[in-house]
C-alpha cells in the first residue's frame, strides 16, 4: 500500500490519500481554517464520499465505481495519520477485521459516553487522552488507534486502561 503524501501550503494543504477500494490515491484539498477548527478537538477527521471514476468494467468484482467513503485523521503538523476506506455510513466488522494482519485478537475501542471538549479546559482529561477518545470511533482496532496516535500499543492500553476506569470508553474483543 503507498504511503499518503501531503503538500502544505499557506492556506490549505493538498493530501493524497491511498483508498483501499479505488486501489489508487485520491487527491483532496482542504483548507488549514477547516483543519485548525477541527483541531480544537485534538485530531481532525474529514470523511470523503467519491468512485472511482474508471472502474475495471470487465471485472464484475470491481466495486469501485460505486460510491464509498474515505475517512482521513489529520495531525497538529497537518500530516495524514491514518486512512480507511469503506462503504456505507461506516466501516463493517468485515473491513475492521480485514485490517488484522495476523489472525489473533481484534480489539475495537468504543467511546461510551459524549465528553466535551471543555472537559480538557476543565481538567477533567488531558489533551492526549482526548486525542485518543477522538480516535476511538468504533472504526480502529487498538493497532490502528496507536498508529494514528503515533504511540506506541503499550502506550495506548495504559491511555485506554485510565479512561476505561474513568467509565469513558469500552474495548471490544472479537476472537
Amino acid at each position: 500500500m503507498p504511503e499518503n503524501k501531503v503538500r502544505k501550503y499557506f492556506n490549505l494543504i493538498e493530501a493524497w490519500i491511498w483508498c483501499d477500494i479505488c486501489y489508487d490515491m485520491v487527491s483532496l484539498n482542504i483548507e488549514k481554517k477547516e483543519i485548525q477548527n477541527g483541531l480544537q478537538t485534538g485530531i481532525f477527521t474529514k470523511e470523503y464520499k467519491h468512485s472511482n471514476p474508471h472502474p475495471d468494467l470487465e471485472d464484475p468484482d470491481d466495486k469501485s465505481g460505486e460510491e464509498h467513503t474515505i475517512y482521513i485523521y489529520i495531525n497538529d503538523k497537518y500530516d495524514v495519520t491514518g486512512a480507511k476506506s469503506f462503504f456505507g455510513d461506516s466501516p463493517s466488522m468485515k473491513d475492521i477485521e480485514a485490517t488484522i494482519v495476523s489472525g489473533g485478537e481484534v480489539r475495537i475501542p468504543i467511546v461510551v459516553k459524549d465528553i466535551p471538549e471543555m472537559s480538557v479546559h476543565l481538567g477533567m482529561l488531558t489533551q492526549e487522552e482526548y486525542v485518543i477518545l477522538k480516535i476511538c470511533d468504533g472504526m480502529n482496532t487498538l493497532e490502528k488507534v496507536a498508529d494514528i496516535a503515533q504511540k506506541s500499543v503499550e502506550e495506548i492500553e495504559k491511555f485506554l486502561e485510565k479512561l476505561r476506569k474513568k467509565g469513558l470508553v469500552k474495548v471490544i474483543k472479537r476472537a
